[in-house]
């Protein structure tokens, strides 16, 4: 599987059909229409070569290799979601950066100076 083409946004659909186990529910949860999920799983089950979840009498009922995805993939994205959650406290008036600016001699003359008093604040 060719992971640089892979859309990661996949992987949280599939996360949420899997819990879900219902196209439905699982687009209610994604803030996403039905259809839009129906097709994200079509392509899961084209990168993943496996139905995942298989038409039930209620619902859908997760075949063998998605249920040995589900515990890997919740790891992954619970990761992914730490990493993100962290650097949503970005502080910048305690920050202590490089800012590095190319421009013109005139928005130099004219800009810099402002742009900088700005940033100090």
């Amino acid at each position: 599987m060719d992971t640089k083409r892979l859309d990661l946004n996949l992987l949280v659909t599939l996360e949420a059909l899997l819990i879900e186990q219902n196209v439905t529910r699982a687009a209610a949860r994604l803030h996403l229409s039905q259809p839009a999920v129906s097709a994200q799983l079509s392509r899961l089950r084209d990168v993943f070569d496996d139905p995942l979840l298989i038409p039930a009498q209620r619902g859908m009922t997760p075949t063998v290799k998605a249920l040995e995805l589900l515990g890997p993939l919740r790891q992954a994205l619970d990761q992914v979601r730490a990493t993100v959650a962290t650097h949503l406290n970005f502080e910048p008036a305690t920050a202590s950066l490089t800012v590095s600016v190319a421009c013109t001699d005139y928005v130099q003359a004219a800009l810099i100076k402002h742009l900088v008093v700005a940033m100090r604040r």
